[in-house]
């Protein structure tokens, strides 16, 4: 049996006492979280200390009052103890003290005060080494980017990158706006299987002939709005009259004129000094509608394949469509050592099932934004330039594996002797061109 002792003050500062097997594990300053080291004064003092006897006796009699000397455990166990605590210690310290402002620039000190309201820096393994890479998760309460000057919906477009945690908040950017609210605290994990994937929205568009007229036409339109044409009646004639295309001074209206001909007639003569061709085309596109009427399902390729042996030109073009949103997906091992380990386990499952799930709020009318995350491939206190980075995140489903083997194994607790966790993220914005030149190593 395990337990704490009851708080107790020594000069003013409260400690608690980790017994286990009727002896002395560890002593703990409440304020800070700090191990007391087990060879000095200070130690032997506190481990006299009547909360401390009382702890022992419950340990072991089941009351108190039954013990009056203490008992600490060997040595070895206390500095084993101590050395764990110390570590522990300093990987949330340097994630909370050592913020850096992902710029590069210096970093960013947090007084006590702030440090104490922070939520707790979570890690597998529990003793992981954060000098060597590792994968940085932190979570933040989902808030509208609004800044004084714009309050309303804003446009997706690039943006710095995020500023430094502050009284527990991620300092808002300006330019674009980043949805961070309250921090809600973070997960330090093993690097996992690293991979990105990054393009653009491509699509095929197709066009017949009268199709591309129009496209022409719209062209000159978009010259007239701009500027580069006065008039439509030169429009008009430009493309009656077939100018031959100039490569460096023709307008954009008459390049897509130029392409009607070349394309579709293999030549440079305008398709309305061919009726042949355009009224076999039209024809064809007719008897398409019209087929409609009768309950026919005919298209005009069908008609002129059936009585030429020909079809429109679809003029195929792949053409742009879009930005993509970049989806990520993350799987981890992870296999308890220990029941300190084992709890540490079951509060990051925790902690990404609650950053992911939606919030009642405000009543049966309106739904609250699941929390946001900011991934960071990182060695020490520096980010990782030989890998990719991450925008902000949505992170869409958590799957868990309590039995990966295929069969039920369990410790004598029930916790699960291996738990998969699968982790599957979505950027909450695209990627541009100014992302990738605003930083180094590999970009995004």
């Amino acid at each position: 049996m395990g337990l704490n002792s009851k708080a107790f003050t020594v000069d003013g500062k409260s400690y608690t006492a980790g017994i286990e097997n009727g002896q002395v594990q560890d002593i703990i300053l409440i304020d800070g979280g700090v191990s007391i080291n087990p060879s000095s004064d200070l130690f032997n003092q506190l481990s006299e200390n009547q909360a401390v006897l009382d702890a022992i006796s419950v340990d072991t009699t089941g009351a108190t009052g039954n013990v009056d000397a203490t008992v600490l455990a060997d040595q070895e166990i206390l500095n084993a103890n101590y050395n764990k605590n110390v570590k522990s210690e300093n990987n949330k310290n340097k994630e909370i003290d050592e913020t850096t402002d992902d710029t590069g620039g210096g970093v960013v000190a947090q007084s006590a005060s702030v440090r104490s309201l922070l939520p707790d820096t979570l890690r597998y393994p529990f003793d992981i080494d954060t000098n060597q890479d590792h994968l940085k998760i932190t979570q933040y309460e989902y808030e509208r980017p609004n800044t004084p000057t714009n309050t309303g919906p804003q446009a997706s477009r690039p943006g710095s990158r995020p500023g430094p945690v502050i009284d527990g908040y991620r300092e808002a950017d300006t330019v674009k706006g980043k949805p961070f609210g309250l921090y809600t605290g973070g997960v330090l994990l093993p690097m996992p299987k690293v991979s990105d994937s990054n393009g653009a929205e491509w699509g095929k568009s197709d066009l017949s002939v009268f199709g591309l007229g129009f496209v022409s036409m719209a062209g000159g339109l978009m010259d007239i709005a701009t500027g580069k044409d006065t008039s439509f009646e030169k429009l008009q004639q430009d493309l009656l009259k077939g100018e031959k295309f100039d490569s460096e001074n023709a307008s954009q209206g008459n390049i897509l004129r130029q392409n009607i001909a070349t394309n579709f007639y293999g030549n440079e003569d305008n398709a309305i000094n061919n009726p042949s061709a355009l009224g076999q085309a039209g024809l064809a596109i007719g008897a398409q509608e019209l087929s409609k009427f009768a309950g026919v399902n005919l298209s005009a390729d069908e008609v002129l394949a059936r009585t030429s042996g020909k079809i429109l030109n679809p003029n195929a073009e792949l053409l742009f469509q879009g930005p993509v949103l970049r989806d990520f997906g993350f799987k981890f091992l992870m296999i308890a050592r220990g029941e300190d380990e084992a709890e540490e386990i079951r509060r990051i499952i925790r902690f990404f099932k609650i950053g992911a799930a939606p919030v009642f709020s405000d009543g049966p009318a309106l739904l609250g934004t699941p929390n946001v995350f900011q991934l960071e491939y990182k060695a020490g206190k520096r980010n990782l330039d030989t890998v990719n980075k991450f925008n902000e995140m949505a992170l869409r489903t958590i799957t868990v594996d309590y039995a990966p083997d295929g069969f039920w194994s369990a410790y004598q607790d029930s916790h699960p002797v291996a738990v998969v966790m699968s982790l599957q993220f979505s950027e909450l914005r695209p990627l541009y061109r100014r992302d990738h030149e605003s930083v180094g190593g590999v970009g995004y």
